[in-house]
């Protein structure tokens, strides 16, 4: 029998916490694998509730949220001039050297990762499973190996680097690698198959996908390089899933859709579904919801599943920078949502709303500007910074120059770094507006 190591390493940034993260693509490649005769193995750097965090004093806060362990670490050099402690978040080493040491030799390694700049998280890892298993063949895959690919291949230390979605490709390759003969993926791809959540037996909550890609296309968004197409599951196959975790006493549900309302008679159906079989689950949307499709049908349905804070996006309330970065929504439009929310019982203060501060050429009256209209609706304010991302049309409005300087070298397409360069707002235009937005916050 053939066998699969999967590892989701370590992230290395300024900061990171633990909203119901799994990687979600590994495991949903385990269930896979496992249905094509293979044993899966994974270690997941990031697994708080695992038994051998125990001793590390990981401790859930509200809804199974919580902090990863973390180890503060040298700065590297892009970074000494910003203003924050530089950590590594997830297992200590030893733990990670300790569960490879009692894995069998795997026929091949899949290596996850994350956002860009946390790509010494994977190297790190990589060079650990080598120093375990000399002639490992690892696969990476993931954020950084799809945005980054020729740093990834040069750099790494991995076999292959594969960019986007998992496909016949995909698994053409991994065959070759492992001696293995798996069949092609179905017409539907990965977009059926349940993630394996049997690698966390203590883990509260579950995060879950009803649909994959994104059919809009914002300026500052990477979604369209991770595969075309916008896909929503078979209803039959997510009430089975959700199903299976309400019978394991699941209470926590997030969801990692980038468009879960879209067209949501889709959603609608579902959700009735839900309250008919009598689920009693929170439900947490991790990423912004579409303000267009939040009718009042929508919202009472929401709230009588119990979505908590659900999160707008608007991004921006200034008219030409909606249009400019999208034009996925308007001021009319979000009012419309957050009126519909507050009818079916939600208080201003259960409603979070995302905005993106430091946008090219947004500088701090723009975003401040944001801020008040926010406070006048009396809604939670959930802030971003932007960070500079290869392939976006945003990145392309970059002066040559700075482009050039960020895809040279991905550690400096984190956030705080670009705020050091950014000329239309910088490190003290942007701690004003997280100060007015935490005064604003508090109060609620």
């Amino acid at each position: 029998m053939k066998r699969a190591l999967l590892v989701n390493p370590w992230i290395y940034d300024f900061k990171c916490h633990d909203f119901w993260v799994k990687p979600y693509g590994l495991l949903r490649i385990s269930t896979f694998l496992k249905e094509n005769g293979f044993e899966t193995d994974l270690i997941d750097c990031m697994g708080r509730h695992d038994e051998d965090m125990a001793e590390y004093g990981a401790k859930d806060r509200q809804f199974g949220r919580g902090d990863f362990y973390q180890e503060e670490l040298d700065k590297p050099g892009p970074y000494r001039k910003v203003p924050r402690k530089y950590k590594r978040y997830g297992f200590p080493e030893p733990v990670f050297r300790k569960k490879l040491e009692i894995k069998k030799r795997p026929d091949v390694v899949l290596m996850a990762s994350s956002v860009t700049y946390a790509y010494q998280g994977v190297f790190d890892a990589i060079k650990l499973v080598k120093e375990t298993f000399p002639d490992a063949k690892i696969m990476l895959g993931g954020i950084y190996a799809t945005l980054c690919p020729e740093h990834a291949r040069e750099k790494s230390g991995a076999l292959s680097v594969w960019k986007g979605e998992i496909n016949n490709d995909f698994i053409s390759m991994l065959n070759s690698y492992a001696g293995a003969n798996i069949r092609n993926l179905p017409e539907t791809g990965m977009n059926e198959v349940f993630p394996d959540y049997s690698f966390y037996p203590a883990a509260p909550y579950r995060s879950v996908k009803f649909t994959q890609g994104c059919p809009f296309a914002c300026t500052y968004c990477a979604i369209k390089k991770f595969g075309e197409g916008y896909y929503q599951r078979k209803q039959e196959g997510i009430l089975e899933e959700i199903e299976g975790y309400a019978n394991k006493g699941i209470k926590e549900i997030a969801f990692y859709d980038d468009a879960l309302l879209y067209k949501n008679h889709f959603i609608k159906g579902i959700l009735k579904q839900i309250i008919k079989r009598r689920y009693n689950f929170n439900f947490h949307p991790s990423n912004g919801l579409h303000a267009a499709y939040i009718d009042e049908e929508t919202a009472q349905l929401m709230r009588q599943c119990n979505f908590i804070e659900p999160k707008i996006s608007l991004e921006s309330s200034d008219p030409d920078v909606q249009k400019t970065t999208g034009g996925k929504v308007t001021n009319q439009i979000f009012e419309r949502a957050i009126s519909n929310l507050k009818k079916s019982g939600y208080a201003g203060n259960d409603i979070g709303v995302f905005i993106l501060n430091g946008l090219p050429g947004q500088d701090e009256k723009s975003v401040m500007s944001d801020v008040e209209y926010l406070k006048k609706l009396g809604v939670k304010i959930r802030h971003s910074v932007y960070s500079p991302i290869p392939g976006t049309f945003d990145f392309m409005r970059l002066k040559p120059e700075i482009r050039a300087e960020l895809s040279a070298e991905p550690l400096k397409q984190n956030e705080y770094y670009f705020l050091a360069i950014n000329p239309d707002y910088n490190w003290e235009a942007n701690l004003r507006v997280k100060a007015e937005i935490d005064k604003h916050n508090n109060k609620s």
